[in-house]
């Protein structure tokens, strides 16, 4: 199908069918009953969650205890302890001051007993300020790596506590907590210790592989977690206890999405765990409420999906477990009540079926928003590969198109991966036009990308996210660049000029590939998906130019240093053409290279990408960016494209979850791609920092070894207008990782490397493309 006009790298300071192993009993079933049944058969009874209430201006937080007089405390880093009365619903700060009490600092780590008394590990902030001229140096609100302790009493009063960890030797604590009686615990270094709250001391409780990141406390037990491991401690009587595999099991289970820590400084968790007072532990985390038992191993009480467990923007702080047992979770949108309902069924009368080829965040979000209003709809998330059922892309895309044409496949599709151009033409998806217009009727879209793939009137595809494709460079030369051959031509150009370095930042031909693809790919097909085989012989004879410009300059010693770096990444393909397509990661050599050279990539958020763009041309005036004119021009990258079956059971249903999907609520997350509803693009902006001021700065290293720090500004209304008027202009879906675009990098890499010509490779992606359209 041709596609025709109309139709991370800088960190700073500051699913239904993802079950455990082993799992017994239905999704909402008590784990101490048989499950009832109701007068026409259903199996009865489900944990429900009731949103409570949080204190106001909550951020970083050291989650949630009940204290000793049965009222409620959470810790803010910000706002000190905040307590409540009715069960969570209101809160009061316990001091109205509580940076000016406790001192201005930065507190990272703390413990909450259940009196009230709180441990606090801290930063101190450099005195920088000049007292003659009252002007803040460079090193101004930058705190001193020091970690300190402090005890802060029920009654407000402080006192320093040298806990004797050393820092030259990189002893950092981990996490702290106090137990229910009132002993001072924590994790460093493979261990857990027992602190002296009179002199610091430490006493060794006992040994851990890795860091102890996560715990919980009955009256005689610990429950301790790290990365790896579960560990059962009788802090009573000083004993460990033994392990479960199970337990370990699961835990390494929560670790296999590439995170590498339970506990971030932001305060929230990875997965949160509580021991009710038979020592019954329970446990919080994305796929849903689970309880364990010695003897009975573990069992599902809540699917994630049922709740707002499984939406991947609420964060985890803490939880307690209670009589009956009814759970109090600390998360992101405030304290959380689940108790067991016997009067509604364990899984919902009616089930929506939403299907991606891999996990997206964007759909966990609005699976959760949508079963919140919808409690007698059971949304079940599947993911084709999900990591457990290790099939690849093309078995799990044969699979799920088995389903549809049998008439059992999802309701809504998430098309990113899947074989658009074959769907389309077989007529396997709905219109969504109606869908579209009453979403429209509340909300305000970029309608010129929502409505990319609309033909004669009717839309069967919907983009809901996008990112942005980018050329940076100096102004004179993007001038010239009107094509793909006018950017051959400036690369080779920019070599004859300067005979070393690299150009784009591209060392491999997968990379070179991948970025031209950006504003080439919708030109490789026709309507009805075969190859436009002259647009990619152009396409190989002008990138085969592209990367002999970039290869020729590269030395032995760069290419040493590129592959150091992909390894240090872990990268164990070789290839980091993910990281290179960002275009954070090219524009920092701007700064550092002497010579001219592109950025090419795309941005996909204000916050973590935008603030650099914008950013360089401050220290380099001649700096710009555009979009790029390849093949194509005015080009976006489109992303968690949805569809709905045209066969789907339920067809009305699958549309009014698609609409809750581009709602503000849905889209306003900050951690994913631009999204479409214009409301929440314009969210992304929001600051209440001096937009004429840095926000913050880091240090680049330069060729010759010196260190230039870039400060970085968070845009300005001109430049939030211009990328505005930039994403209204777009008017060309390219979609990532097409069927064609995988034939094109494939062959397109030997004919860079020299082992085929251009026709050789065009004839071998014209093969492919032919079998993959007979499939």
């Amino acid at each position: 199908m041709k596609r025709k006009p109309g139709m991370k790298a800088l960190a700073l300071l500051l699913t239904a069918g993802m079950l455990f192993t082993g799992c017994g009993g239905s999704a909402g079933n008590t784990p101490e009953e048989e499950p009832e049944t109701g007068g026409s058969g259903k199996t009865m009874g489900r944990y429900m969650e009731e949103a409570v209430g949080m204190p106001e201006d909550m951020m970083r937080n050291a989650g949630i205890t009940r204290l000793t007089d049965g009222s409620l405390q959470i810790f803010d880093y910000n706002n000190g302890p905040c307590i409540s009365q009715d069960e969570g619903r209101t809160w009061t700060r316990k001091y109205d001051d509580w940076m000016g009490m406790v001192g201005n600092a930065y507190y990272m780590t703390a413990a909450m007993a259940k009196d009230g008394t709180l441990f606090l590990m801290y930063s101190s902030y450099e005195e920088s300020a000049d007292e003659e001229t009252e002007q803040a140096s460079e090193t101004d609100n930058l705190f001193k790596m020091d970690y300190r302790y402090m005890i802060v009493s029920p009654e407000g009063e402080m006192r320093d506590l040298p806990v004797p960890f050393n820092l030259d030797n990189y002893e950092i604590l981990t996490n702290c907590w106090y137990t229910p009686d009132k002993r001072l615990f924590a994790s460093q270094g493979g261990a857990v210790y027992e602190i002296n709250q009179e002199d610091g001391a430490l006493t060794r409780l006992f040994d851990t592989e890795g860091d102890v990141e996560l715990a919980c406390f009955s009256e005689t037990r610990m429950a301790a977690f790290t990365t790896t491991r579960a560990y059962s401690y009788d802090y009573v009587n000083g004993e460990l206890l033994e392990q479960d595999d199970g337990l370990d099991s699961f835990v390494q289970k929560q670790m296999t999405d590439g995170m590498d820590t339970i506990f971030y400084t932001s305060g929230n968790y990875k997965f949160i765990a509580a021991l009710d007072k038979e020592n019954n532990l329970y446990l919080g985390c994305d796929e849903g409420i689970y309880s364990y038992k010695e003897g009975e191993g573990i069992k599902l009480l809540l699917e994630g999906g049922l709740c707002s467990l499984a939406d991947p923007s609420v964060a985890k702080y803490g939880m307690l477990a209670e009589d009956g047992p009814v759970f109090l979770m600390l998360l992101g949108s405030g304290v959380s009540r689940f108790a067991f309902d016997e009067t509604v069924p364990s899984v919902p009368d009616k089930e929506l079926l939403v299907y991606s080829l891999k996990k997206d965040r964007t759909i966990q979000q609005a699976v959760s928003a949508y079963q919140k209003e919808h409690n007698d709809v059971y949304v079940r998330y599947e993911v084709g590969m999900s990591g457990d059922n290790g099939l690849t892309a093309e078995d799990a895309v044969k699979a799920l198109n088995t389903e549809i044409m049998a008439g059992k496949g999802p309701d809504v599709l998430c098309l990113d991966g899947l074989p658009l151009d074959s769907y389309l033409s077989k007529g396997m998806l709905a219109d969504l036009s109606d869908t579209l217009k009453a979403a429209e009727e509340k909300e305000e879209f970029f309608n010129n990308i929502t409505r990319a793939f609309e033909k004669d009137g009717k839309i069967y595809a919907l983009p809901t996210r996008f990112r942005l494709p980018l050329l940076v460079g100096k102004q004179e030369t993007l001038a010239g660049i009107q094509d793909l051959q006018s950017f051959a031509d400036a690369c080779e150009k920019l070599r004859a000029e300067s005979p070393d370095g690299s150009i784009l930042s591209a060392y491999q031909p997968d990379i070179v590939l991948r970025m031209l693809a950006l504003a080439c790919e919708p030109s490789w097909s026709r309507e009805d998906g075969t190859l436009e085989e002259a647009a990619v012989q152009e396409f190989l004879t002008q990138a085969k130019r592209i990367y002999d410009a970039e290869i020729s300059g590269i030395s032995e010693s760069d290419m040493e240093d590129f592959l150091e770096s992909n390894r240090s990444r872990g990268d164990e393909g070789g290839s980091y053409a993910e990281t290179a397509l960002d275009i954070s990661f090219s524009i920092m050599n701007f700064l550092t290279r002497s010579q001219e050279q592109f950025g090419l990539g795309n941005t996909q958020q204000v916050s973590l990408d935008f603030t650099n763009v914008i950013s360089i041309p401050r220290v380099r005036k001649e700096i710009v960016f555009t979009t790029p004119s390849f093949q194509n021009s005015k080009v976006f990258q489109a992303e968690s494209i949805m569809g709905v079956c045209a066969k789907a059971a339920r067809p009305e249903m699958a549309k009014d979850f698609i609409q809750t999907l581009l709602s503000y609520e849905v889209m306003a997350s900050q951690e994913e791609p631009y999204p479409v509803n214009k409301a929440s693009f314009d969210r992304m902006f929001y600051t209440e920092m001096d937009l004429d001021t840095p926000f913050g700065s880091y240090g680049i290293a330069k060729e010759d070894g010196s260190v230039l720090m870039l400060d970085l500004y968070w845009p300005n209304e001109e430049e939030q207008k211009s990328l505005k008027n930039l994403v209204s202009s777009l008017d060309t879906p390219y979609l990532p990782d097409s069927r064609i675009e995988q034939a094109v990098v494939a062959a397109g890499t030997q004919v860079l490397n020299g082992e085929l010509s251009v026709e050789e490779g065009v004839a071998q992606i014209k093969q492919k493309v032919q079998l993959y359209l007979a499939e």
